[in-house]
């Protein structure tokens, strides 16, 4: 198991946008009666509106999974593709969610 700098901090960055990121944009947008989960994976586990505890050790179970899976070929050099793919994931689904909690935020009510 030999691990380079370079992947390790890919691995960062896939923790913090697909496991922080996208936890917290999810969490936030399904806590609205209008938004729910899209992850056919998700829905079929726990629901369409998931709660942040199931959906937390189900992110870290995926990130254990992928890791696992990484440490598995680490040897290889197209290795670091499993944490730059799970970081572009991560990127994509986080910018998502914003877009939609952004896109229904309702309007402030001026009293």
């Amino acid at each position: 198991m030999d691990v380079s700098t370079a992947e390790l901090q890919w691995w960062v960055v896939a923790v913090l946008l697909y496991g922080v990121g996208d936890y917290v944009t999810t969490v936030l947008a399904v806590r609205r009666a209008d938004i729910v989960e899209a992850n056919p994976a998700v829905t079929a586990l726990l629901s369409d509106q998931p709660g942040p505890v199931g959906f937390g050790l189900l992110k870290c179970g995926a990130l254990v999974v992928c890791f696992l899976g990484f440490l598995s070929i680490s040897a290889s050099p197209i290795a670091v593709g499993v944490p730059v793919g799970i970081a572009f994931l991560g990127g994509a689904v986080t910018l998502s969610n914003t877009v939609m909690i952004v896109r229904t935020d309702p309007e402030p009510t001026v009293d």
